[in-house]
């Protein structure tokens, strides 16, 4: 028999999977607007809310799923706390944005000291740190890229973009430890909602500075391919999060996100939006197992 190849055998699984919905009285869709399910819901009567373009004028900022995703878990947290590490714009492309603007607060690294600066600005109220997040406390070179989002503390990412004609300027940056920062700031130690990790190559260093016995983000969130691709990294972080008591919750191409084992009650919100989430992009024709086009694919 062929063996088809494994992004083909996920879309069409994914196919027969929507055509069994359906025929068993699939989720409607609202037109617009986000959707409150009611407790208790099944995918036959799961409304998804509407994720509409990659761009500000959906109501979501991030530059995939990653709010959408999150903002359906929390949808009934009015103020929670988010750590953003690796913050970068806080209006383009960013994680945190929809949720400062519904009124919760946190706190946001950045290394790049322009994109610090607007921060400031655009996020008077939350704690915006220009330094960067090790498992140690130093001054570090720092990569900072002509496209901001590739800017990195790994010297091999940066060779091997600047290898594609990426330009880069090498900066001293100061580090600290998540444990380090988090005990200066009151703000976190009644608990954190969930914390965004997207530090291009940099997840285990920073994982490595927090101690899960006293401060456990309730969700944590991170990037989990190689910059630019679609390759997997998980594998060099995970095993951190599993010893510390974090359940795999799900995948959504581009990023992973992990439930505490305090907050297992989440799983199956996350298994409500990951249906969302295959559902839009279906609609978009991008991959089910990635980020990319399907008519990338070769």
């Amino acid at each position: 028999a062929v063996r088809r190849p494994a992004f083909e055998r996920v879309w069409i699984a994914a196919v027969l999977l929507a055509a069994v919905l359906s025929a068993c009285g699939a989720p409607s869709v609202p037109e617009s607007g986000r959707s409150e399910p009611r407790a208790g819901a099944t995918v036959a009567d799961l409304r998804c809310p509407v994720r509409g373009p990659f761009e500000a004028s959906s109501g979501y900022y991030s530059q995939f799923y990653e709010d959408y995703v999150l903002a359906y878990v929390f949808r009934d947290v009015k103020q929670g706390v988010y750590v953003d590490v690796g913050a970068n714009d806080p209006d383009v492309a960013s994680v945190t944005k929809y949720f400062y603007s519904i009124g919760w607060r946190g706190i946001s690294f950045e290394p790049i000291p322009e994109l610090v600066a607007k921060l400031g600005k655009s996020r008077p109220e939350d704690i915006n740190l220009g330094i960067g997040v090790s498992d140690s406390v130093a001054d570090l070179t720092f990569y900072k890229a002509q496209y901001s989002g590739l800017s990195t503390f790994d010297a091999a990412i940066m060779q091997r973009h600047k290898a594609s004609g990426i330009t880069f300027e090498e900066i001293k940056i100061p580090v600290s430890t998540l444990n380090a920062v988090f005990d200066r700031h009151p703000l976190v130690h009644h608990g954190i909602t969930f914390m965004n990790v997207d530090v291009e190559g940099y997840e285990k260093q920073v994982l490595s500075g927090l101690d899960f016995a006293r401060y456990q983000p309730r969700v944590i969130m991170a990037e989990a391919t190689a910059p630019l691709t679609e390759s997997p990294t998980h594998s060099a972080w995970e095993p951190i999060l599993l010893a510390a008591g974090y359940r795999f919750a799900m995948d959504d191409g581009l990023n992973r996100y992990y439930v505490h084992a305090s907050q297992i009650d989440l799983l199956p919100r996350f298994l409500e939006i990951a249906y969302c989430v295959g559902r839009d992009k279906l609609t978009k024709r991008i991959k089910l197992d990635g980020f990319k086009p399907v008519d990338d694919v070769q």
